[in-house]
């Protein structure tokens, strides 16, 4: 008995098998078909994901895929901050005056913070007052607490020389 396979042109594109989905109720469709592409895909993807280089692979290709991103948004970026909008009130309606970019707007802002109080109770310190305030303690704290560690390990090492020579005076007058 003489079996004779005759196999015609096949391309990545050629369907091998379809996708079945089973419904709600059990029923089994068609959800789609397989080509030797697909097959391909899933042998290589396979053997990638158990190299150890993909993971470093990946993480390139999400920085570069990142940058280019970047690379593509931050002209239209610069052109929102530089095109004029109009100010408007709490419920979007346009106020009286001329238009002004969104970096006037910003500057603006950042001048309004530099002058504006900590809070509505009159105080007289300002937001960037605070805010340096708040880093100088927090560096000065950061420095006393070195140099009382500093002090403590000394004073501990003073205090255990101390120990031992009465010890060793105390073994010594035995």
């Amino acid at each position: 008995m003489n079996i004779t396979v005759q196999v015609d042109e096949v391309s990545l594109g050629t369907v091998v098998a379809e996708v079945v989905a089973f419904d709600e109720e059990g029923d089994p469709y068609t959800q789609g078909e397989r080509t030797v592409a697909d097959l391909v895909v899933t042998q290589i993807m396979a053997h990638l994901l158990k190299d150890d280089r993909y993971r470093s692979l990946a993480v390139k290709v999400a920085e570069i895929r990142t940058e280019e991103i970047r690379a593509a948004v931050r002209p239209q970026i610069e052109e929102a901050i530089a095109a004029p909008v109009q100010k408007t009130n709490t419920w979007g309606e346009p106020l009286a005056g001329p238009a002004i970019t969104l970096r006037e707007l910003i500057v603006g802002e950042a001048r309004k913070l530099l002058s504006e109080p900590v809070d509505s109770y009159g105080s007289r310190t300002t937001v960037v007052q605070k805010m340096v305030a708040d880093a100088v303690r927090g560096a000065l704290s950061k420095e006393i607490a070195d140099a009382v560690r500093q002090a403590r390990d000394a004073v501990s090492e003073q205090i255990g020389i101390q120990i031992a020579e009465a010890v060793k005076a105390g073994m010594r007058s035995r």
